[in-house]
């Protein structure tokens, strides 16, 4: 498997790793991937990956020696290999395993082998190093391909559980269009995760609107596996005016309103008192178009101001009458409300990729 090789399958392994990601602790993995040594980190999933590029190199070896013996016993060069591979690759990803450049010139990866010179490690750091080489040479010596592959992917499910503990880098433009601001909505939102990106992206745009237009003082949010009934609150977004009424709720759906949850949301806006209901969703089911609409119709007779419209097109609306300075603010209420709500890092790397990009 050559770099180019690797690449593709690294990032399609990610991919699939960050889309599925999992939250029950790795102990044995962990360890090395949170280490407090930075060399520890980079040293585990480098090794781990150039003995699945490679199998004949051996996960112990730590500098290939002269060209005579460049090709004898599984040595190799794990220092080119780090700098040119992992390296970027963990730029490439919010610097998750750490920022040094080229990990492998620190003092404890300067040696021939893992498991030669130990005793001129840092008595306190030397059970981290003892560890790493035990693990490494029960893998070593098991010597099966398919054994190292498993252990790599539960290295990166390990690495993506680092990346949801620590903050992401939003790359925020300092100008954006409102056409390139739709479109990154649409992108973003394209991705089908459950309804938490259409809540997140409605919560920041109507806190943005609430400050930019003065019509709401607070705004509040909905976890998104908690239940408005089981709450008592009569929609996803809670949206306060003034006076700390509740002047608006917003109900968020990341797929076509349907006539049942139309009718479900309207009785528990009642019951609180909420005379005006938004719908944030793509669509109304067609199927129940027609029946929506005379509900709305017979609501507004009734007192309540129902209405439905799409993320996209109450942005393309609002921020054509806002300065481009608050489309901006609206970006980084978005990557506020994705780190406010230690959001699996699909979410918040997904984001700041199309930001990025």
């Amino acid at each position: 498997m050559n770099d180019a090789e690797l690449n593709d399958w690294l990032d399609s392994m990610w991919e699939q790793t960050l889309s599925s990601f999992e939250s029950e602790p790795d102990e044995d993995i962990d360890r090395f991937v949170g280490s407090s040594l930075v060399s520890i980190r980079y040293a585990f999933f480098t090794q781990l990956l150039g003995k699945f590029t490679d199998a004949n190199r051996d996960l112990l070896c730590l500098q290939r020696g002269n060209q005579e013996s460049a090709t004898t016993d599984g040595r190799w060069d794990p220092r080119s290999f780090c700098t040119r591979v992992v390296v970027p690759w963990v730029r490439r990803n919010h610097n998750v395993l750490g920022t040094s450049s080229d990990p492998y010139v620190n003092n404890p990866l300067r040696r021939p082998r893992l498991d030669e010179g130990m005793d001129s490690l840092s008595l306190s750091y030397r059970g981290q190093w003892d560890a790493l080489v035990e693990f490494l040479s029960a893998l070593q010596s098991d010597g099966r391909r398919s054994t190292v592959e498993a252990t790599l992917v539960r290295c990166l499910k390990s690495i993506a559980r680092r990346l949801r503990a620590q903050s992401v880098t939003y790359p925020v433009p300092r100008r954006i269009s409102l056409g390139q601001l739709c479109s990154l909505l649409d992108r973003y939102l394209e991705v089908s995760d459950g309804g938490l990106r259409p809540m997140i992206v409605a919560t920041a745009l109507m806190r943005t609107l609430g400050e930019a237009f003065s019509i709401f003082t607070r705004v509040e949010s909905q976890g998104l596996n908690e239940a408005d009934t089981a709450s008592g609150a009569p929609g996803d977004v809670l949206c306060f005016g003034t006076d700390e009424e509740l002047a608006l709720a917003v109900e968020v759906k990341g797929h076509d309103l349907t006539y049942v949850e139309l009718g479900a949301t309207i009785l528990k806006a009642r019951s609180s008192g909420v005379e005006n209901i938004l719908f944030a969703s793509p669509g109304i089911a067609s199927a129940d178009r027609e029946a929506i609409e005379t509900r709305i119709n017979n609501e507004f007779a009734s007192g309540s101001n129902v209405h439905q419209i799409s993320i996209n097109d109450l942005v393309r609306a609002t921020f054509s009458l806002l300065g481009e300075d608050w489309r901006v603010q609206f970006i980084e209420a978005i990557c506020d409300e994705l780190d406010s709500r230690s959001t699996d890092p699909a979410d918040r790397v997904g984001f700041a990729g199309l930001l990025g990009g």
